[in-house]
């Protein structure tokens, strides 16, 4: 953490190194816009780069710090977009290259439709659980609030989830 806070070069390499991935599928999980949740990880690191000197704690709340900037990133966007939606054109031009998309990003469309209609609490509970892998304890870091609170929205996020998917069909049963 002295080597964020005395803005080393390698301190910052190593900590976008360890964090650039999960913070990007935490985005795009919130977003589901690749070229957005690439730029909200890069204001993560501008604006941490600001705050270096001031910022306290260890790895563990440096981490959480750069998840609730994200995340923070990532709520204004859901609201600009809310306001001001954006009206496609017809045709999108081709431009050559496709965009990969993360591991862990799941393209089902009943599934990004459900999450779409979660509350911004509720995705982000469930993107930072089932898609970044974080615990209670860092989840509770990120958001506000203690680990068994965190569970159990996490609990309630689930079954809202279910409910909005509908009855499915167990698949290991066949």
């Amino acid at each position: 953490m002295n080597g964020i806070r005395t803005r080393s070069d390698a301190a910052f390499a190593t900590a976008y190194r360890l964090t650039a991935d999960p913070l990007a599928s935490f985005a795009n999980g919130m977003v589901r816009d690749v070229p957005f949740a690439e730029d909200a990880v890069q204001q993560a690191f501008l604006e941490l780069v600001q705050a270096a000197p001031t910022i306290k704690g260890d790895g563990r709340s440096l981490r959480a710090w750069l998840f609730r900037s994200v995340r923070f990133t990532c709520l204004d966007e859901l609201r600009r977009r809310a306001r001001r939606p954006e009206k496609l054109a017809a045709t999108v031009p081709e431009v050559g290259v496709e965009a990969e998309i993360p591991a862990g990003f799941d393209t089902d469309p009943e599934l990004s439709r459900a999450m779409g209609r979660l509350s911004e609490r509720q995705r982000t509970l469930l993107v930072l659980r089932h898609v970044v892998g974080m615990s209670g304890n860092e989840i509770a870091d990120v958001v506000g609030g203690n680990r068994v609170a965190v569970y159990a929205a996490i609990r309630r996020a689930e079954q809202h989830l279910r409910t909005l998917l509908g009855p499915q069909t167990d698949r290991e049963d066949q």
